[in-house]
């Protein structure tokens, strides 16, 4: 009786604190593990080798997520420029997730590792190496090999659960090598009595995987997974997960689940002895178990309200405009100071909701203010929005929010101070276009194309930006681009194709025309975006530019789609892009122009997703790509409007445009 009451009243304290610690133990984003670059040898841009490189990843990223083992292997290039590569994405990845993860190791070969001629980069879900020496010759899984445990231990019966971790490692080496033809296999080893870990939870489930490259026979591949296992009690001990990254065979397990689909071996540990187990003594009469479920029931009915009352106070936010978001709160004092009280000369530029203002603080270093316009009438919501989003997402392409303000009528917001500020500063300003190179649009273009991908697949939540454009796309030091203001994105259910919004906002000129007109919500809306973007950034030109009766175009999709089916597309670039005796490849500007067009389509379900995108920027031979159809010319100049509900631009030309579709 004793027993069944004491069952009983945990059962209850987990069904009630269950809301109050409902953030998940893991996700399925996208997760960088580890990386490794060779310092010892290096490369110069635009060289052979450099070329070599870029189409060898490109190569994988196309050829690996259409095999059936997800595993391949390429060479390019003669002599001392010859590059060999290898890609592997893990076994429950699907084709898509596995192109998406291949899709974002450029990134870091090209910028963590930047000249290094032997790069391996270890995502969750993939892992992709190049090397200038032939490493695909010999199975070597010493030259790249990581080990990376966990912070938090096991606090009790260490030596017992390190010894059903080797356990389960065994089996699953056994398996991925004698049972599966990829070479993979994922599993679980389960405990009744549980181990005590530094969370101060109790952990039952112990799960693990393990992969070896496919193109190894059996043996081969147990002995690679066996050498790992050998070295665990030395890396490992007593820890609640670790894992061994390398290029060959690669290891890890969890005490949460890691992967998709259900585990092919499932192993249950072997009771522990009754006088063995201290930490589950009996109660030493009933009266004590009674006591102990009167006052847990006590402290379950206490938490419980007082998590009705956060939830009451939550959706009195707009009322009390308080905020509880998690991130960094910032004194309105402290940021006065940043910014000597707003001074006109240290503002950046005002947009839709307000000014931005350059700061800094000598614990973070240069800041930007966003400072809500005390007007507005939506500023709480969109700062709101905002902080809740923009908190969650971390990413080298989106604008990093440092930490928020709200005292009185001030609404703050705190980004990371980036130099280049936004990208239309450069790009429609007549002296300042000079400045941007082919070689940086073309970064900027896949820059962004990698934000929004994250945004759209492998972010922990599902974001749809819907205010992408140039003057939201910020500019770091080394002209890397970031996707900023998320004062308009809305969260999507990635089950669901399209929905419907009573409400359109955004800009005139990026939006996509099922959207401005019948209200239709998709990714598609973003990809339109985007592709408006792309030949903005081609052309050196605004989507809104009046164009002259001889150009025989009334705005620049149309400039655009005439000349590529006049067959002169490279007529459309910016004339600046060939000052200074270097033409930009032409190759690369056609691939641009092309994607950029595909993207505007008016029919959405022919429009690229953003990985099908971010491969494209990947190939070099374009020949393989869908011929675009002629754009939807929904929204014209300013002055020719199609649509009968679109409002005019501001002043300023960066005003959010808001009406009702019918």
């Amino acid at each position: 009786m004793a027993e069944r009451l004491l069952l009983w009243s945990t059962a209850i304290l987990a069904l009630l604190l269950a809301p109050l610690f409902s953030l998940p133990r893991h996700c399925r984003a996208l997760e960088l593990m580890n990386y490794s670059c060779n310092n010892g040898s290096a490369y110069a841009a635009n060289t052979t080798y450099d070329t070599n490189v870029h189409n060898i990843l490109a190569m994988l990223s196309a050829t690996t997520p259409n095999t059936t083992t997800g595993f391949a292997t390429a060479t390019t290039g003669r002599g001392t420029d010859t590059a060999w590569g290898l890609a592997l994405c893990r076994g429950d990845t699907d084709r898509a997730g596995c192109a998406s993860c291949l899709a974002a190791v450029p990134a870091i070969a090209f910028n963590e590792c930047k000249g290094d001629m032997d790069v391996t980069v270890f995502y969750d879900r993939c892992l992709a190496r190049f090397s200038y020496v032939d490493f695909t010759a010999r199975h070597d899984n010493t030259e790249v090999l990581i080990g990376s445990p966990s912070a938090d231990r096991i606090t009790a019966d260490t030596d017992r659960f390190d010894a059903l971790v080797a356990d389960l490692a065994g089996a699953l080496t056994d398996y991925a090598a004698y049972n599966s033809t990829m070479r993979y296999a994922a599993g679980v080893m389960t405990s009744g009595e549980g181990f005590i870990a530094t969370r101060e939870d109790l952990v039952h489930n112990i799960y693990g995987v393990v992969q070896c490259t496919p193109d190894q026979a059996p043996a081969a591949c147990r002995a690679c997974l066996e050498a790992l296992r050998v070295d665990m009690p030395k890396v490992f001990a007593g820890r609640m997960g670790g894992r061994f990254n390398a290029v060959w065979c690669n290891l890890r397990y969890e005490t949460f689940v890691f992967f998709d689909g259900d585990p092919a071996v499932k192993l249950v540990a072997s009771p522990v002895a009754p006088e063995n187990v201290n930490r589950r003594r009996r109660p030493e009469n009933e009266a004590t178990v009674v006591g102990a479920v009167f006052g847990a029931l006590v402290i379950l009915l206490s938490l419980f309200i007082i998590y009705l009352w956060r939830k009451l106070q939550a959706k009195r936010y707009a009322a009390d405009e308080d905020v509880d978001s998690g991130s960094l709160l910032f004194d309105l004092a402290t940021i006065r100071e940043a910014t000597t009280n707003f001074a006109e000369h240290h503002k950046l530029g005002h947009g839709g909701f307000g000014a931005v203002y350059k700061g800094f603080m000598p614990d973070v270093g240069e800041i930007a203010v966003k400072r809500l316009d005390k007007t507005s009438g939506q500023g709480l919501e969109q700062l709101r929005n905002e902080l809740l989003l923009v908190a969650k997402l971390r990413h080298n392409n989106l604008a990093k929010l440092l930490g928020v303000c709200i005292k009185g009528e001030e609404k703050l917001l705190v980004y990371e101070y980036l130099p280049n500020r936004s990208l239309d500063t450069f790009l429609f300003d007549p002296e300042k276009r000079g400045q941007l190179s082919w070689e940086t649009r073309y970064q900027i273009i896949h820059g962004t194309a990698r934000g929004l991908l994250y945004l759209h697949e492998d972010s922990q939540i599902k974001i749809i930006h819907r205010d992408l454009k140039a003057s939201n796309v910020l500019l770091d030091s080394s002209m890397n681009p970031k996707i900023s203001d998320f004062g308009l994105a809305r969260l999507f259910d990635g089950t669901k194709t399209t929905s419907i919004t009573s409400q359109v906002v955004g800009t005139l000129g990026y939006m996509a025309p099922e959207y401005a007109v019948l209200g239709h919500v998709s990714v598609k809306l973003d990809v339109y975006s985007f592709g408006v973007l792309v030949l903005e950034i081609v052309t050196g030109r605004k989507n809104t530019d009046v164009f002259h009766a001889d150009e025989e175009s009334n705005n620049l999709l149309s400039y655009v789609w005439d000349h590529w089916h006049k067959g002169t597309p490279l007529a459309i670039a910016d004339t600046l892009l060939l000052s200074g005796g270097r033409s930009p490849p032409e190759s690369e500007m056609l691939k641009c122009i092309q994607l950029g067009l595909l993207c505007v389509q008016e029919n959405p379900a022919e429009r690229p997703t953003m990985l099908s995108v971010l491969l494209m920027l990947h190939h070099i031979d374009t020949t393989s790509f869908p011929a675009p159809s002629k754009p939807a010319f929904t929204f014209a100049n300013v002055g020719n409007t199609t649509s009968s509900s679109a409002a005019a631009l501001s002043a300023n030309e960066v005003s959010i445009s808001e009406f009702h579709p019918r």
